[in-house]
């Protein structure tokens, strides 16, 4: 038996930053008969995804070699600037990707450190966009925290804070952490808002419909950071939460969707015929 309803998220899946990642490798594949075309680490955090582009002929490297030849893709969450640099000093064809609120982050975090701000990052340290978006500020004035938990006022060695986010995280993250600066009223606080509205659309579709479903599948990459934050906003809300890169998983987990209500949703390196086969599956299942 099917599912009694399914309630799919309007906004599930590729954001515009990642969709345009993957048309315009696909478009340098097409253009490049030799395929000497490489993305500079992954070009999106979706497995299946990076391995059809590899399969066409897209190589992954996460250096530039002396003497490299050919065409790098700068992947969707960006590198650090030093890396930038090696590339500029390359005989390499550049083709930068990063997602341009990505950019925003990092001339945010520039910006910041170039008119003496201590600059405090929300985020995860070890994603790629925050290393990359690190390497703009000096290094003896940006740190990274995971929330205001890890926020230890007195080891901050200035009066003067400059806060970003990294761009997908939940905005609570974020904005707890700019109101304890802002009680704080011997500090001067810039905080420069760097969060995706796409994302943060995802978010709450996704956890609305989390509340009203038994069971929620939230389809990308177990790689993707913003797929986790999604799944981990709706298992909050719904025990029955699920993240899976594919149907298979779904049938993997030997589940009986007979009479039960399901939400699907997806983050935003899911590409549309991903979420099409899942959905196709779900309703075929039983």
């Amino acid at each position: 038996m099917v599912p009694k309803k399914l309630i799919v998220s309007d906004s599930a899946g590729v954001c515009f930053g990642v969709e345009k990642a993957i048309t315009t490798a696909e478009e340098v594949l097409n253009e490049n008969s030799n395929k000497n075309v490489k993305s500079f680490g992954p070009l999106i955090h979706n497995p299946q995804v990076v391995n059809i582009l590899q399969d066409k002929g897209l190589s992954v490297v996460d250096e530039i070699k002396k003497n490299e030849k050919g065409t790098i893709i700068i992947r969707a969450h960006g590198i650090p600037n030093y890396q930038e640099k090696d590339l500029e000093d390359s005989d390499v064809n550049v083709i930068d990707m990063t997602c341009p609120i990505v950019k925003k982050l990092q001339f945010a975090v520039k910006y910041l450190s170039d008119n003496e701000y201590f600059v405090v990052i929300v985020g995860n340290s070890k994603h790629p966009e925050v290393i990359g978006a690190k390497s703009y500020g000096r290094k003896d004035n940006v740190i990274v925290i995971k929330d205001k938990n890890e926020l230890t006022i007195e080891s901050i060695p200035s009066k003067k804070i400059g806060i970003v986010a990294q761009t997908t995280i939940p905005k609570e993250l974020f904005w707890d952490v700019v109101e304890i600066f802002k009680l704080l009223k011997e500090y001067k606080v810039k905080a420069i808002d760097t969060l995706c509205d796409d994302i943060n659309n995802k978010q709450i579709e996704s956890k609305e419909i989390a509340k009203d479903v038994d069971i929620m599948f939230v389809i990308g990459g177990k790689n993707s950071s913003n797929t986790k934050e999604i799944a981990d906003i709706c298992k909050y809300v719904n025990k029955n939460t699920y993240q899976v890169e594919t149907f298979k998983e779904i049938e993997d987990l030997n589940m009986s969707l007979e009479d039960k209500i399901v939400g699907i949703t997806a983050g935003a390196s899911t590409p549309p015929w991903l979420i099409k086969q899942t959905i196709n599956g779900v309703l075929q299942s039983g």
